[in-house]
């Protein structure tokens, strides 16, 4: 019997060596991080892009929006500074119309009381009474008053004479006429006259504050027989 048929050397398998199951994981988890920090810079510098864009283009909006509030604000002006002109050329022209209409008013006055004084269709001289005209004064029952008193031209002499005014009005419930002396701040009587075309009569009243007007009569009494006395009543009716 041989050797080797009776003795059998054993065979020696070397093992598998199998990588440990934590460095896999390790591994693993090491290449994920990369992946992941990889992709995390990459977006981040998408990001950083896309603020930077953003940032960019809001400025640039922000600038436009500030060029386009400047130009409405300018074109506000231009419409404002126009609506002021043509308010003031408004207010202009108004003022003006009023000023021509109160000379036209005027004009006309003066007219009528020139065609008076040289009417030819009297015969005879007459006395006129024209333009009266009562305002309040600058003090607490004070009133101005100024009329005209004129003559139909035709011999042209001089008229002498006085003229009279009373004021009717009421006292407590009853109708009492004042004249002039008790109520002129001049002390007046009467006013005197003297003119040869017209004479134009003014003066102020002092009313008392238990009295209340309501008509003016005037009175013009001239000298000699030529010429006959006339009157005239007027409202009381002030202007302030």
């Amino acid at each position: 019997m041989s050797i080797d048929k009776k003795y059998r050397v054993p065979k020696i398998v070397a093992a598998h060596q199998r990588t440990p199951v934590w460095l896999r994981v390790g591994l693993l988890l090491l290449v994920l991080g990369g992946v992941a920090g990889l992709a995390y810079q990459q977006g981040g510098n998408g990001i950083a892009e896309g603020l930077a864009r953003l940032q960019s283009g809001g400025k640039d909006r922000v600038t436009d929006l500030e060029m386009e509030r400047n130009e409405l604000k300018r074109e506000l002006e231009m419409v404002r500074q126009a609506a002021e002109v043509d308010r003031e050329a408004l207010l202009a022209i108004k003022d003006q119309i009023k000023t021509m209409q109160s000379e036209r008013l005027k004009m006309e006055e003066e007219l009528a009381f020139l065609r008076g004084i040289v009417s030819t269709s009297s015969k005879k001289q007459v006395l006129r009474i024209q333009n009266f005209k009562l305002q309040q004064g600058l003090e607490a029952q004070q009133y101005v008053y100024k009329y005209t008193v004129s003559q139909v031209i035709n011999s042209g002499s001089v008229v002498k004479g006085k003229i009279e005014m009373t004021i009717t009005g009421l006292k407590g419930e009853k109708t009492v006429n004042l004249q002039l002396k008790q109520l002129s701040e001049e002390k007046l009587e009467s006013h005197k006259m003297r003119f040869r075309y017209f004479q134009n009569v003014e003066g102020k009243l002092r009313i008392p504050t238990d009295f209340q007007p309501a008509k003016v009569k005037i009175e013009v009494k001239p000298t000699g027989s030529k010429l006959a006395p006339v009157d005239a009543a007027f409202e009381w009716s002030p202007v302030s």
